[in-house]
């Protein structure tokens, strides 16, 4: 599934010490796109999520947030710091309902 522009992965601390998988992408293709995939048996848990459509679009995609197969959220534009686990082997996806351009950062770890 393509990434418009994946920028990486990477860890980072928030301000407990607390280490998490930092997860930032520019979504464009319309349909679902993987952005992260835990080790096998392991579940994605959710600690902050971020996805905005370019405000400068004419027409902006819907997103939908999913872990595996459960959507989390359905939005034109997200900001939570809100902690959502997903299923085991549930791959973190975000599928856009039309092309678009979709900055996404994520806060996650592995559990």
């Amino acid at each position: 599934m393509p990434v418009g522009s994946l920028s990486g992965v990477s860890h980072v601390q928030d301000s407990g010490e607390q280490e998490y998988t930092h997860v930032v992408a520019t979504v464009t293709a319309s349909g679902s796109t993987t952005l992260y995939t835990p080790a096998s048996g392991n579940r994605v848990r959710l600690h902050w999520s971020y996805a905005i459509n370019d405000p400068s679009a004419s027409s902006n995609p819907l997103i939908k947030i999913f872990l595996g197969a459960e959507e989390k959220f359905r939005v034109y534009a997200l900001s939570k710091r809100q902690t959502v686990t997903g299923p085991k082997d549930g791959a973190l996806i975000v599928n856009l309902s039309a092309t678009g351009s979709v900055a996404v950062t994520v806060l996650l770890e592995e559990v």
